[in-house]
């Protein structure tokens, strides 16, 4: 009898204990009211609200509420400070975090992965002023000052992993100004000016050695090699440090390969000058691109586009300067260009000096002589519809 009348309490409480009882009590509750909440069908006037002359269920606007609310909470919620970096004293916000529109402060930001992707200042929800950025690997990508989001002012670039690729200033994420840059084994490549990006301007040269090979001008990342030209031997030594081949031709000249920086040059007898040194003649670049006004070329086309008409053109015999050029061209790009090597023999009288003797046989390619700002350029081409495989400079 005790039994019978226990049990109907004990069940009781075994219920209101029970977990899925009451999951499932919840469950039905909620289903019910939202149910109810959804079901828009009004029934009478008293469930409209009127509204601008319009009758608006009530249910619909309650639920419309209800939803907008949810959103809410979930976009303020999703958008709130994460966590980022522990051992950085600042809130981590996402990316594209609402509430970061609004912060004037140190923050970390969380990349679309979730690391942490930005440590410094923000303003208004912008990168100014000065941080850190880095890697999905946690590794260093720049580190300096910032403005609307981009480098801008004094920063460091590194390599992706971690070693300096650049120190000095920025303009809009590319160097410009004063700056050094490196390899990525810590040598230094580069000292001087920058512009847009590009080695521009006034700046030193160091080969894979930390050794100063050239100093003096630069123009969209290539030597300005017209510098050269109307200097004494002298002056050149100073300006090319690097290593030198000497090429003797005849009795009265040489020229002197400047293996560093692909360009050879010639000189003529300075007995007409005050201190009877000897001069630059000419110079010739080994290069297949060229630098006019400010542009890149490197086809026949675009030089006529930005110099004109040639002043001469046609099939030329080479001397043997010329094809002491050829020769070194075609060792540099490791191919053969216009018809392959030149026949012509050398003789090595000391390390580094080397006789030429006549060339053993005649060898033709197809000239382009432009005259431009007191500068004559020789294009050498293989043929007329070739484009040019290096070329010689010369003043007026």
């Amino acid at each position: 009898m005790v039994t019978s009348r226990i049990k109907p309490f004990t069940n009781k409480i075994k219920k209101l204990t029970d977990v899925n009882v009451q999951k499932n009590k919840l469950t039905a509750v909620t289903r019910k009211g939202m149910t109810n909440l959804f079901r828009i069908s009004p029934e009478n006037s008293k469930d409209y609200y009127p509204m601008f002359g319009w009758l608006v269920s009530k249910r619909l606007a309650m639920a419309v509420v209800v939803s907008v609310c949810i959103l809410c909470v979930g976009y303020i919620a999703m958008n709130a400070p994460q966590k980022g970096n522990d051992t950085v004293p600042y809130k981590a916000y996402r990316y594209n975090s609402f509430p970061l529109k609004f912060i004037t402060d140190k923050v970390q930001i969380l990349g679309k992965s979730g690391y942490c992707a930005y440590i410094g200042d923000v303003e208004k929800g912008v990168v100014k002023g000065s941080g850190t950025l880095y890697n999905p690997e946690g590794k260093k990508v720049y580190e300096g000052t910032f403005d609307a989001n981009a480098y801008n002012g004094e920063g460091r670039l590194y390599y992706p992993g971690e070693a300096l690729k650049y120190e000095g200033e920025f303009v809009n994420n590319l160097f410009q100004g004063k700056g050094k840059l490196y390899r990525e084994n810590g040598s230094l490549i580069y000292e001087g000016d920058f512009l847009n990006g590009l080695k521009d301007g006034d700046g030193r040269l160091y080969n894979a050695s930390n050794k100063l090979i050239y100093e003096g001008g630069f123009s969209m990342d290539e030597i300005r090699y017209s510098d050269f030209l109307g200097k004494m031997t002298t002056e050149v030594s100073g300006m090319y440090q690097g290593n030198t081949r000497m090429y003797i031709t005849d009795s009265d000249s040489y020229n002197i390969y400047m293996k560093e920086i692909n360009a050879m040059y010639g000189t003529k007898d300075g007995s007409d000058s005050l201190d009877e040194e000897a001069l630059l003649s000419n110079l010739y670049v080994l290069e297949q691109d060229i630098i006019l006004h400010g542009e890149k070329y490197d086809t026949i086309a675009g030089i006529r586009q930005a110099l004109g008409e040639p002043i001469y053109e046609g099939n030329t015999a080479l001397n043997g300067n010329d094809q002491v050029a050829l020769n070194l061209t075609i060792d540099n790009k490791g191919q053969d260009i216009l018809y392959g090597r030149a026949a012509i023999r050398e003789t090595n009288l000391y390390d580094d000096v080397i006789q030429v003797e006549e060339p053993l046989e005649e060898y033709l390619c197809y000239w382009y002589v432009f005259q431009d700002e007191g500068i004559v350029y020789t294009f050498f081409c293989k043929d007329k519809e070739a484009d040019f495989s290096f070329y010689m400079m010369e003043q007026e």
